[in-house]
């Protein structure tokens, strides 16, 4: 289930999208599985279909989800592991500015690779 929370600071079409990356992660979306339409999608969250139409298209461009025209959004059969190296330099500069933040804070390495380490999630075969 997609889920949202209205504390979080993260805008909402952030959240539905990490949602959705979250259960491919663990399995409980599938490649070719189909995903709810906007509308619903949007009804079932209680937010503006436009929300949920900017985290599908954001999702299509990082190629987790595939548009087919009149059949709906569906997970990319594409592994996830492949999604290119456009993300993988965007992923970087993201972990260059944790890296700064962290040690501007005064931790150490060590607890930066222990919380990394806490929070990774293996995928499971």
């Amino acid at each position: 289930m997609i889920t949202i929370n209205i504390r979080d600071k993260r805008p909402i079409y952030e959240q539905i999208m990490d949602s959705i990356k979250e259960q491919i992660i663990h399995g409980l979306l599938k490649p070719n599985d189909k995903m709810p339409s906007i509308r619903q999608l949007a009804s079932t969250l209680e937010i503006t279909p436009n929300t949920v139409s900017k985290a599908y298209t954001e999702l299509e461009r990082e190629g987790v989800l595939i548009t087919v025209r009149g059949k709906g959004n569906f997970i990319s059969d594409t592994p996830i592991g492949d999604k290119g190296e456009k993300k993988m330099e965007e992923l970087t500069k993201v972990l260059q500015k944790l890296c700064i933040e962290w040690q501007y804070t005064g931790q150490t390495k060590e607890t930066l690779i222990e919380m990394i380490d806490k929070l990774y999630v293996e995928e499971e075969n």
